[in-house]
């Protein structure tokens, strides 16, 4: 089963449409268990989400039942993530920690703040995070790069919605929600299409 969170998998495949490519995602996970916890990365864009968006962009898509299947995997490995990062497992704010301590006596930061690959999976091109609750109904924030997105994102009875932000002259944000747009319907398509007879008298109150 898909949990709302999965919507970030959304915004990793739009910006496949619009770009051809799968880039660093930042989403924000609650580390609230921990007494003054606040939050932790969830780092989305996993090789499972990178197999699932090329096979719904291939010209030789697979069948319904083999593209369901391939989004179940990204919502089971994405459902791990979200409770590794929640029960303070991530990496993200424990190098934050070192980096800001090296930088504060003064000395030169350690080769791997510097490397190629750190810089790249810390530019995140899309920032995500929900914001949803029964007394509110919108906002968001800019991108946390120039060549980036940032998109809230929340869910209401009956209704989804989301608010995309990105820096005039770096990125076309009208593209990327049609991006969003098409990918939401293509994903609705398949899920519909392979869903159980259960969930089938749950739509229709009879087979």
């Amino acid at each position: 089963m898909l949990n709302n969170d999965n919507y970030v998998f959304l915004c990793q495949m739009a910006y496949y449409k619009q770009y051809g490519k799968t880039v660093a995602t930042y989403e924000s996970c609650s580390t609230s268990a921990f007494k003054h916890g606040r939050t932790e990365t969830l780092r989305p864009a996993t090789m499972a989400t990178k197999k699932c968006t090329e096979a719904f962009n291939s010209r030789c898509k697979p069948t319904p039942l083999e593209l369901r299947s391939l989004l179940m995997d990204c919502s089971k490995l994405h459902n791990q993530l979200t409770k590794e990062a929640a029960m303070g497992q991530g990496f993200d704010r424990h190098m934050f920690g070192l980096k800001h301590v090296a930088s504060k006596k003064g000395t030169v930061l350690p080769e791997i703040f510097q490397d190629e690959a750190y810089v790249a999976a810390n530019h995140f091109i899309l920032s995500t995070s929900t914001l949803s609750g029964a007394a509110f109904r919108g906002g968001g924030f800019g991108a946390v790069v120039p060549d980036g997105y940032g998109i809230a994102y929340g869910f209401f009875e009956n209704m989804l919605g989301c608010l995309v932000s990105s820096y005039d002259g770096f990125c076309d944000g009208k593209q990327f929600v049609e991006c969003m747009k098409i990918s939401l319907n293509e994903i609705h398509d398949v899920l519909y299409s392979t869903r159980s007879k259960l969930e089938k008298i749950d739509d229709e109150g009879s087979l």
